[in-house]
C-alpha cells in the first residue's frame, strides 16, 4: 500500500518414493516327455527236414514250435512279436531205407525290450512372499509450482510500533517480520516446492519525477523464475533490495505504490508459460489497499485486482490471500475475503461499504483510465448497471478466508505461511502414469495393501487415512489427519506397498 495523507472519500469494507508392484508367478521347467522303443517281435527259424539213409523211411519231422509273441515294452509303444513259423515235414525218399532225424524246433521268438520311462517334469519354484518386488516402480509426485508475490509498497517499511514513515529499525517493519518468515518456510520446502518471488511495486511513472512502473507493461518486479531449490536464489535478492528513503515516502512520483492487479496479472502469465508438471498457486501478500501505480480510488483498484485473481483461476491457477494486520493502516476484512473467494473460484462478494451495491464501483470509478481499461477486456457491459464491474460477483460469499496474520508477531507468521504453503501439497496421488505404466487397484483387496508416510503406517480409512477413488482406481488419496500429516514440512517420503493380485497394470 503506498502511503498517501486521507481523503474524504467511500473506502471499500483479504522424493516422494512410491514402491508398488506384483511378486512374478513360480517358473515351471515342462517335464519332458516319456520315450520308449518298439518291443522286436519273436523270430522263428524252420524246422530243417530229416535226412535220410537207405532202408527204413524216415520219420516226419517233428513242426517246428510257434514262436512266442514279443512283450510289450513299457511306457512306450509295443510292436507284438510275430509266431514262428511251422517247420517243414521231413520227407523221404521212396524204397530207401535208414533213420530219418526229426527236424530241428523252430527256435522262439524274442521278447521287444522294455521301452524307458519318462523323466518327471521338475517342480516349478514357488512366488516370492509379501511384497511384489519383480514389478516395483518409482512414482514421482506432481511438484506444485508457488509465486510468491509480496507487496513492496512504502507501508510496508513503516514502523509497527510507532508512525514513522520509513523505520530506522528494520526489523520493526512488516518487510522484515514477512522476509524473515518466507526465507524460513522456502528453505523448509526447498525441495518440495517450486518457488518463484516477485514484489507488488513500482513508483508513479505520470508525475513526471522520474517514477518507473514496469509492471504496468507486464513486466515482472524484482523477479526470480520458479524453480526447485529456490531458495537460495530468492534470499539474495530478497535480502538485497532497496528500503525507500524517507524524504520520499509521501512524495508522488517517487513513493512506492502497490499495483497489485499488474502483479498478480504478470505471474498469471509466467505461470501458465510452465509446461512442468504439478498444480500452479499464487501466494499474494499485501498489508493495505491496492492502487494502479497511482493514487486511483482504492475501490477501483480492488475491482481491478478482483478480476486478475478470477482470471488466473480461470487457468488453472489458485490464489491463497494474506493480509498483513497493522495498526497504521486500512485493510478492510470485505476485500480480503473477496479476494481469499476469487482466487478460490468462489462465489464473491465486492467488499464495499454497507449501503452500496456494484453500481457504486460503476459511479466512481468510471473516469479512471487503468480500471475502465480493465472493464473494457472484461467483457461486461461498458454501460452504468450493477454488472458493469471488472469482477464477476455473487450475492453469498465462498467458504475460502483468507489468512491474517499480525505482522508485529513472528511467531504467527511463520505458522500461518507454513501451513499455508505446505498446505499446497497434494492428498490425491494421479496413478495413471507410473513410468509409463497405468495402475489400478483391486478395491476388493485394499486391507492387503501398506502405506506410511515418513516410515509411519496410514491407516486404511475415507475419512483419516489412505484410500483409492472407488469412481477412479488409479487415484489414491489421504483423508483427514493423513492428509494433514503428508501435508506438514517435515513430510517427503511416502511409502506404497501393494501385495500380489491387488494392482493391475495397464
Amino acid at each position: 500500500m503506498r502511503i498517501r495523507p486521507p481523503r474524504a472519500l467511500p473506502l471499500l469494507a483479504y522424493g516422494l518414493a512410491a514402491a508398488m508392484g506384483c511378486a512374478g508367478a513360480g517358473t515351471t521347467t515342462t517335464g519332458t516327455g516319456g520315450t520308449s522303443s518298439a518291443g522286436k517281435g519273436g523270430s522263428s527259424s524252420t524246422g530243417t527236414a530229416g535226412t535220410s539213409s537207405t532202408g527204413t523211411a524216415g520219420t516226419t519231422g517233428s513242426a517246428g514250435t510257434t514262436g512266442n509273441a514279443g512283450t510289450t515294452g513299457s511306457a512306450g509303444s509295443i510292436a507284438t512279436g510275430t509266431a514262428g513259423t511251422t517247420g517243414t515235414a521231413g520227407s523221404a525218399p521212396g524204397g530207401m531205407s535208414g533213420s530219418n532225424a526229426a527236424g530241428t524246433s523252430g527256435s522262439a521268438g524274442t521278447t521287444g525290450a522294455a521301452g524307458t520311462s519318462g523323466s518327471a517334469g521338475t517342480t516349478g519354484s514357488g512366488g516370492t512372499g509379501g511384497i511384489c518386488q519383480q514389478a516395483q516402480l518409482v512414482y514421482e509426485p506432481k511438484v506444485p509450482t508457488v509465486y510468491l508475490v509480496v507487496d513492496r509498497s512504502g507501508s510496508m517499511f513503516h514502523c509497527l510500533s510507532s508512525s514513522q514513515c520509513v523505520c530506522p529499525t528494520k526489523t520493526d517493519t512488516s518487510w522484515s517480520t514477512l522476509k524473515t518468515a518466507i526465507e524460513t518456510v522456502i528453505t523448509q520446502l526447498d525441495g518440495q516446492v517450486r518457488f518463484g518471488f516477485t514484489t507488488i511495486y513500482g513508483t508513479d511513472p505520470s508525475m513526471g519525477r522520474g517514477g518507473m512502473c514496469p509492471l504496468i507493461n507486464g513486466t515482472l518486479a524484482d523477479n526470480v523464475a520458479p524453480a526447485m531449490n529456490n531458495a537460495a536464489a530468492i534470499k539474495t535478492l530478497y535480502d538485497n533490495l532497496a528500503w525507500p528513503v524517507e524524504s520520499e515516502c509521501q512524495t508522488s512520483g517517487k513513493k512506492f505504490e502497490s499495483p497489485a492487479m499488474y502483479a498478480i496479472t504478470a505471474a498469471t502469465k509466467a505461470l501458465t508459460a510452465i509446461t512442468a508438471p504439478g498444480d500452479k498457486y499464487i501466494i499474494f501478500i499485501t498489508d493495505g489497499q491496492e492502487d494502479f501505480c497511482d493514487d486511483a480510488l482504492e475501490i477501483c483498484a480492488s475491482d481491478s485486482t478482483v478480476g486478475a485473481l478470477q482470471a488466473a483461476y480461470a487457468a488453472n491457477i489458485r490464489t491463497v490471500v494474506f493480509g498483513l494486520q497493522t495498526t497504521q493502516f486500512n485493510l478492510p476484512a470485505g476485500v480480503l475475503q473477496a479476494f481469499a473467494n476469487a482466487g478460490a473460484g468462489e462465489s464473491t462478494v465486492p467488499g464495499l461499504a454497507s449501503g452500496l451495491d456494484t453500481t457504486a464501483i460503476f459511479d466512481q470509478c468510471q473516469g479512471v483510465a487503468p480500471w475502465k481499461a480493465d472493464l473494457a477486456l472484461s467483457g461486461h457491459p461498458m454501460t452504468r448497471g450493477p454488472t458493469a464491474v471488472v469482477g464477476t460477483y455473487g450475492t453469498t460469499k465462498g467458504a475460502t478466508t483468507p489468512y491474517q496474520p499480525s505482522a508485529s508477531d513472528q511467531n504467527m507468521l511463520l505458522t500461518q505461511l507454513s501451513t499455508a504453503i505446505s498446505g499446497l501439497k497434494s492428498c490425491s496421488f494421479d496413478l495413471s502414469d507410473v513410468g509409463g505404466k497405468t495402475i489400478k487397484v483391486d478395491t476388493t483387496k485394499l486391507n492387503q495393501a501398506h502405506v506410511s508416510i515418513e516410515g509411519t503406517e496410514v491407516p486404511l480409512s475415507a475419512t483419516n487415512g489412505w484410500n483409492v477413488d472407488m469412481a477412479a482406481p488409479t487415484t489414491l488419496v489421504f483423508s483427514g489427519s493423513a492428509c494433514m500429516k503428508w501435508q506438514m514440512p517435515a513430510s517427503k517420503k511416502i511409502d506404497l506397498q501393494f501385495p500380489c493380485g491387488s494392482i493391475i497394470f495397464e
